[in-house]
């Protein structure tokens, strides 16, 4: 399993992969708030927001699948 395409579909078929990155883009947004020292427009949900979509938009999926792992944050919520 050392080819990276072989790698990134076994890992986006699982729920997992949306939950950590999920939880990783809003460390990343935290870590930009911070270092802004706390700017209205650096707000961590809107970068965690940013980078999410991007990442979607990079990789080609779509929201349900997404959705699929990331819901456990949105019961959270």
């Amino acid at each position: 399993m050392t080819d990276p395409l072989l790698i990134w579909s076994y890992l986006s078929e699982g729920p997992l992969l949306w939950l950590t990155a999920t939880l990783a883009a809003y460390l990343i947004g935290d870590a930009v708030f911070r270092a802004s020292r706390r700017k209205s427009w650096a707000n961590p949900v809107l970068v965690a927001i940013i980078l999410l979509a991007l990442l979607l938009w990079g990789t080609g999926t779509d929201y349900a699948t997404y959705f699929e792992g990331a819901q456990f944050v949105h019961f959270m919520l």
